[in-house]
């Protein structure tokens, strides 16, 4: 289980991304998470060998570059949604039951998601950048309107990946137990409590 506080982001605890389907040198990634009205915030901090930020367009292939997710479904729904960030800035996101089927949401919704990157270093051997996003769980279809999120109980996974870097890397926030990387698996998704 995830808590999740209604305090700034600065006096949260970062939740480390643990390297699954193998070890990633000089890999490394955290999330640090506030929930305010009816939004969850989200700070990644990735430090990774290479960047990679190719992806320019809303809806892209943005997991392929240096990339963090947030994957959330609503207890007792088979739906669940996707909400996936290049270091570029390029969001990719979608609602559906399994891989296959998904539905994009919008490009001009995805332009009002409040989000942004920040460079810290970029190398030839390392590079560190955050990425912080505000989640608009109503739009989403999360939670209801008026609907306090204390009362609210999502289930989830949040995540770190590269698929085209030259060591391609994948992290999460809790196991998932398959043989290949594979992150739309609800199954293995945890409860989020909101307190």
């Amino acid at each position: 289980m995830i808590t999740i506080y209604n305090r700034p982001l600065e006096q949260t605890l970062p939740i480390s991304l643990i390297p699954l389907w193998g070890e990633y040198e000089g890999v490394e990634a955290a999330v640090r998470m506030q929930w305010q009205d009816q939004s969850l915030k989200l700070r990644y901090q990735v430090r990774e060998p290479q960047m990679r930020r190719m992806v320019t367009l809303h809806n892209g292939r943005v997991w392929e570059d240096s990339c963090v997710e947030a994957f959330l479904q609503r207890e007792g729904r088979a739906e669940y949604v996707n909400i996936e960030c290049s270091a570029s800035t390029s969001i990719l996101a979608g609602k559906g039951e399994g891989r296959a089927n998904r539905t994009l949401f919008p490009v001009d919704f995805l332009q009002t998601i409040e989000h942004s990157v920040q460079i810290l270093e970029n190398s030839n051997t390392q590079s560190r950048w955050t990425l912080e996003i505000s989640l608009p769980l109503l739009a989403l279809g999360l939670v209801e309107e008026g609907e306090d999120l204390r009362n609210v109980q999502l289930r989830g996974n949040f995540y770190c990946c590269g698929d085209k870097l030259a060591v391609p890397h994948f992290l999460a926030a809790s196991e998932i137990g398959t043989l290949k990387p594979d992150f739309h698996c609800p199954s293995y998704f945890v409860p989020l409590t909101f307190a």
